[in-house]
């Protein structure tokens, strides 16, 4: 459109300027036309934007739209029932999983945690300790086998009395553009100032949060790009820990601390754990 504007204009000069040499127009036409001509740009360029600006949110229109009508992989039961408060038992019975079409990650695997105790998993990169991890709150479902919590399968359970019960650390932390406060609330947004502080002390957060500017109210940016990487995972376990779950997952929680901050994380825990699985 700014290239036939363009071009018109240059028509108009030629086209008025070579009559008003001959004559047969005048210059005060010439230049009221040009006026005339100037008032019909800014329209004919709305139109070009609103023209593009709708193609562009067709085009979005569409991925949102493809997002919401795909179906969820994990789907409850129509009769799921809601999760009672748990003592946090949890038990592995022959479980088997593969994603997709791929080769098996885990083959008959039995264990269980008993409520209060603290199990460990070890074993090298791609061994399936993740996947194991991903099973008990259902992210995934086990092609065979039985995964219960309190005597209860996982698949007969809503899946928010489910996960709401279950904190989760993992080693990709993931942050929300928000302030520090509002990112250990996010999993109870109801949270006193109180109560975050105190799982922030817990989680040895507290101390690097006040020396910040504006405390608690500090943004994280974009993923959490203003916090060094163990700043961000003390932030995460402090939220994992304020929804106070009686299953409490970490998994590589460590990583991106130094050997110091994962000593007083470690101690932090411990004391933590009491009650819980």
């Amino acid at each position: 459109i700014a290239f036939l504007i363009g071009l018109g204009t240059v028509f108009i000069f030629w086209y008025g300027g070579t009559e008003a040499i001959n004559g047969t127009l005048t210059i005060g036409a010439l230049v009221a036309f040009n006026a005339y001509m100037a008032m019909l740009v800014m329209p004919m360029r709305f139109l070009g934007f609103f023209v593009s600006g709708y193609q562009l949110s067709m085009a979005a229109g569409d991925r949102v739209f493809g997002i919401m009508d795909t179906r969820p992989e994990i789907e409850e039961k129509p009769n799921a029932v809601a999760l009672p408060k748990l003592k946090g038992f949890v038990r592995f019975d022959n479980v088997s999983f593969r994603y997709g079409n791929g080769k098996p990650i885990l083959r008959n695997v039995s264990l269980e945690a008993k409520p209060g105790e603290t199990v460990a998993l070890l074993g090298p990169t791609g061994s399936g300790k993740s996947t194991i991890i991903r099973l008990i709150p259902r992210f995934y479902d086990a092609t065979s086998g039985k995964i219960t919590v309190d005597s209860y399968d996982v698949r007969d359970v809503t899946l928010r009395s489910l996960r709401e019960q279950i904190g989760i650390v993992s080693q990709e932390t993931f942050l929300f553009t928000m302030s520090i406060k509002e990112n250990i609330a996010y999993g109870k947004p109801k949270a006193t100032k109180e109560e975050i502080i105190e799982v922030a002390k817990t989680a040895r957060a507290h101390g690097f949060i006040s020396t910040l500017p504006k405390g608690y109210d500090t943004s994280v940016g974009e993923r959490g790009a203003t916090l060094s990487g163990g700043q961000q995972q003390r932030i995460s376990i402090a939220r994992a820990l304020l929804s106070n779950p009686k299953i409490l997952i970490l998994d590589d929680s460590t990583s991106s601390v130094d050997v110091e901050t994962e000593y007083e994380i470690q101690q932090a825990l411990q004391a933590l754990l009491k009650n819980r699985t």
